[in-house]
């Protein structure tokens, strides 16, 4: 189990504006990851502000949770249990969290029953990561259950990268390739929102 806060900008983009900014930095090879969003019928998480996830990789998987926290809007404390690749499987096709890890005691905590907890959403996305000293640059192209896709840059802060001069290099980076500052509804939201459209 692993715990950390998170602190990130991000903005929205278009396929132009995508490819501009991946033909301008040196990013890494891509990584595929499939995401299933979990909640309770009666939306228990989302009330709380609680985003929960299974995410399988290539080689390897694991459950998440983003919390927020009272430090501001980018910041948030993510808690991830590793799985194996079979084991996430399972648990995605029984629609179910792996209640033996610290996601399973958070929710003990919450009084949020494990076994009310079903599928709500899906994206597959393709990322794209550039380590520089602002932070982790990421560019995300995401499909969703009914084949709809957006894109999205991203600025992860590393404990080295200092907030002010992060912030300034990610506006600085909007400002260059003319793209407007657009609001980003949190991908847990269009995932679950391209779900129900395929349902």
């Amino acid at each position: 189990m692993s715990k950390e806060l998170e602190v990130e900008y991000k903005n929205l983009l278009t396929r132009t504006e995508f490819a501009a900014i991946q033909k301008a930095y040196d990013f890494q090879a891509p990584i595929i990851q499939e995401n299933h969003y979990f909640d309770t019928p009666t939306a228990s998480l989302k009330q709380l502000g609680i985003g929960l996830r299974i995410r399988q990789f290539v080689t390897r998987a694991e459950q998440t949770m983003k919390i927020p926290t009272t430090q501001g809007d980018h910041h948030l404390i993510e808690i991830t249990d590793p799985l194996s690749l079979a084991q996430s499987q399972q648990l995605v096709d029984h629609q179910q969290i792996w209640p033996g890890g610290s996601i399973g005691q958070r929710l003990i905590d919450l009084t949020i029953p494990i076994e009310a907890l079903k599928i709500i959403g899906f994206a597959k996305t393709t990322r794209y990561l550039w380590p520089s000293e602002f932070g982790l640059l990421t560019l995300d192209q995401t499909s969703y259950q009914d084949h709809a896709q957006d894109f999205e840059c991203e600025l992860e802060l590393t404990p080295q990268a200092v907030a002010k001069n992060s912030e300034i290099f990610f506006m600085d980076l909007l400002d260059k390739y003319a793209i407007p500052k657009r609001p980003v509804i949190n991908k847990v939201v269009r995932a679950i929102s391209h779900f129900q459209k395929s349902h």
